[in-house]
């Protein structure tokens, strides 16, 4: 049986606004069923936004930056 979130859950697992997890969810970034008038998140979709969102940023070769005090 399939498990789905609330965008209500989504926004509080994220420390994000409800708007904010509306705003992903129609940019396409965040994967959702519409019910009725809400949307439902699969916990397979969220764990794609997650890693696709929440991987750590690369660092760019050669910038190094140095505070000379």
């Amino acid at each position: 049986m399939k498990e789905f979130f609330s965008v209500q859950e989504v926004a509080k697992l994220l420390n994000i606004s409800h708007s904010a997890v509306l705003y992903h969810i129609h940019s396409g970034k965040l994967k959702a069923q519409q019910v009725g008038k809400i949307y439902i998140i699969s916990k397979e979709d969220f764990g794609d936004f997650l890693k696709k969102h929440r991987e750590p940023k690369k660092k760019i070769k050669g910038t190094q930056t140095k505070l000379d005090l």
